[in-house]
């Protein structure tokens, strides 16, 4: 068996790929994070009452830090995936350092700007500062009014506010983390569904009663899905063996049965993740069950395929 790398591709000649820079990645996720804080700060001082740091959901879930977050930090996706710079376990660590450090650089400039005074002249400290927010934290009631302060308690809502900004910044680097990568190329890998194999009959109600007619429905799913993956086998056998006619013609017999088998209960997804540039792909079988939020999706197959190939399928 050839040696792969760890995406599934063969490994370059050299073995070699040159670090790059991460500083266009940063730049772009500061500059980002810089605009997002800055229209809040626009909006809490020009418009009553809103504060979407302080939105939360079922009152444990910092929903406003989180969007906020993600706003923030979209610049470090953005700039990720247009310049191919890929995202690693450094970057993200990275990412994270400078999303916390931008929540209390925030912090102090708020505090900085309100100038504070305490009654025998002296300045109000940072610390002190945010010690009081923190502890004046409270809930706002259906009539309007405040409720009561929470002290100590506030630390935590707004430590969750911290994690939620944090944590929501890190969102956008972890999908692109877990995308297609080509590292010959250093780009993002493109993914185009090609087709859907049927791997069930369709649903219907049996009677409980009606054992005879529970074990035949059962026979025909198991009928179906055995049927799927023969279908899934064969079409990776061609591709894998850059047989582009066979595959096409296997294929062009499911188009016409392509919004039937989306309806299924289980159906395979064939998608083929390539690289525009050098045309290095693979074609990727994976089984789908349920409908809506109910989808679940497994791994089913994977092969490795020629540029050739790809070219072919793709132009």
């Amino acid at each position: 068996m050839n040696a792969t790398q760890e995406n599934g591709f063969p490994p370059s000649p050299t073995g070699l790929h040159e670090e790059r820079s991460y500083l266009p990645v940063l730049i772009s996720g500061l500059a980002t994070t810089a605009l997002a804080l800055l229209g809040i700060y626009a909006m809490d001082v020009n418009v009553k009452d809103f504060n979407i740091m302080g939105w939360y959901a079922n009152y444990v879930i910092p929903a406003g830090a989180i969007i906020v977050g993600v706003v923030a930090a979209s610049g470090y996706g953005l700039a990720s995936w247009f310049s191919g710079i890929k995202i690693t376990s450094r970057l993200l660590w990275t990412v994270l350092a400078l999303q916390l450090f931008a929540y209390f650089a925030a912090q102090y400039i708020e505090f900085h700007n309100l100038h504070l005074i305490r009654r025998d002249g002296q300045a109000v400290g940072f610390l002190e500062y945010y010690d009081a927010v923190a502890r004046s934290f409270a809930w706002k009631q259906s009539d309007g009014s405040m409720g009561e302060p929470m002290g100590a308690w506030g630390y935590f809502f707004r430590g969750l506010e911290v994690l939620g900004f944090a944590g929501g910044g890190l969102i956008v680097p972890l999908i692109l983390r877990k995308a297609p990568y080509c590292p010959e190329c250093q780009r993002y890998m493109k993914t185009r569904q090609l087709g859907l194999v049927p791997a069930s009959v369709p649903v219907k109600k049996v009677k409980k009663s009606d054992l005879a007619g529970k074990a035949a429905y059962k026979a025909e799913q198991q009928q179906s899905l055995e049927g799927g993956k023969q279908t899934v086998t064969a079409l990776q056998q061609f591709a894998g063996g850059n047989q582009t006619a066979e595959f096409r013609t296997k294929l062009e017999e499911l188009q016409p049965g392509k919004k039937k088998a989306a309806r299924l209960p289980v159906r395979f997804s064939l998608e083929l993740v390539h690289c525009k540039r050098c045309f290095g792909g693979r074609l990727v079988a994976k089984m789908l069950a349920g409908q809506g939020k109910q989808l679940k999706k497994t791994d089913f197959a994977s092969t490795d395929l020629h540029p050739e190939f790809v070219r072919s399928i793709v132009q």
